[in-house]
């Protein structure tokens, strides 16, 4: 379930890598997932930059439907995006493009997160 922001996979309509948010991809996409919930909601990765979640954000507000950024520290997810019902829809492609497989790692999510760690290990008293 932390893998898919907290949501369960048999909910997803759809989902994006947080590489293909960074690279623009998938609007058209997103918008069609969005236009099909009636009951559900989006959620979005916070290590991404906001900048790059502002047009989903955008989306989710136009057809009336929650959104939620979703703090991802206890676990390692390269998803940028989900789009989910409120019950189980068991959908087998959920990927833009249906891709089955998920890509590595953003390398600016990657930075994000290893920038994240130095300052909480700074932080942190022996």
């Amino acid at each position: 379930m932390k893998k898919y922001l907290g949501t369960e996979r048999g909910r997803i309509e759809g989902a994006l890598t947080a590489k293909q948010i960074y690279k623009r991809q998938g609007k058209e996409e997103v918008e069609k997932w969005v236009s099909l919930i009636r009951e559900g909601e989006m959620r979005l990765n916070s290590d991404l930059d906001y900048l790059y979640l502002v047009p989903y954000i955008q989306l989710a507000i136009q057809y009336k439907i929650p959104y939620v950024v979703v703090e991802s520290n206890d676990s390692e997810t390269n998803i940028g995006l989900v789009i989910a019902h409120s019950s189980a829809i068991d959908k087998d492609g959920i990927w833009l493009k249906d891709e089955e497989r998920m890509e590595k790692d953003s390398p600016l999510l990657t930075l994000k997160r290893q920038i994240k760690q130095i300052f909480t290990l700074e932080g942190e008293q022996p």
